[in-house]
């Protein structure tokens, strides 16, 4: 038997529950938290990554199921199948991040977590258009995610960008200042700016770009094109 199991509720929905440290997943991700907050990342990603291996353990292979948000534990255990695959999408595995976040959007319809904005990063850090078409709907129009998304596919596609995509991210001004640096340090002002209870539009820019390097990275040309049409 696993460290977790599935209990059903009588909303229709599941919650995880088991005995010990490693099944208190609130406790795990509190502890992955403090690990980061003191400079020990790879402890952290370990932490997680093994409670997303636990959560996984406990789910059933072939039937779709949807857990409880208000229950803490498991809440804590759509956050940190969150978490992890921004642990893995970092650290150049993509794919992995993907499967990962599929597999969170299947156990929560509502996606709390804003899965599918992370979701639209891998796939784009992937290559993958025909998915990231199937989901950009379902990105945040406020967000400069969207347009960001949809000004990829018009690269990709060699196609002429969007008026109404360049118009969209034009207005998050901050963000165009920040792709249009030459160099993007997270030295200890950004830290301190970025971790307070009121991050700057700056430091919230820098984060934006932080979070789109694996797609950068993936294609070479594309920031440079950016530059030109932004």
């Amino acid at each position: 038997m696993g460290i977790l199991h599935l209990k059903p509720t009588d909303k229709q929905t599941f919650i995880l529950i088991g005995k010990g440290a490693e099944a208190s997943l609130a406790q795990q991700f509190d502890a992955a938290h403090k690990a980061e907050s003191e400079g020990r990342f790879e402890e952290a990603c370990n932490i997680r990554y093994v409670a997303f291996q636990h959560i996984v353990e406990a789910l059933p292979e072939e039937e779709t199921i949807e857990l409880d948000w208000e229950h803490a534990n498991t809440r804590a255990a759509m956050e940190i199948i969150h978490a992890s695959a921004i642990d893995n999408l970092l650290a150049g595995d993509a794919e992995l991040a993907a499967a990962q976040l599929e597999l969170l959007l299947e156990c929560d319809s509502e996606d709390h977590t804003e899965a599918t904005s992370q979701l639209a990063i891998c796939y784009m850090a992937l290559g993958e258009n025909d998915c990231l078409e199937d989901i950009i709907t379902d990105i945040d129009p406020k967000s400069a995610l969207k347009p960001f998304a949809e000004l990829w596919l018009d690269h990709r596609s060699n196609n002429a960008p969007s008026n109404e995509a360049l118009n969209a991210l034009r207005r998050h001004t901050a963000i165009v200042t920040e792709l249009r640096r030459d160099e993007h340090p997270t030295d200890d002002n950004f830290i301190r700016d970025i971790t307070s209870e009121r991050p700057s539009k700056e430091a919230l820019a820098r984060e934006f770009y932080l979070k789109l390097e694996p797609v950068f990275a993936q294609n070479a040309t594309l920031k440079e094109w950016l530059r030109t049409v932004i």
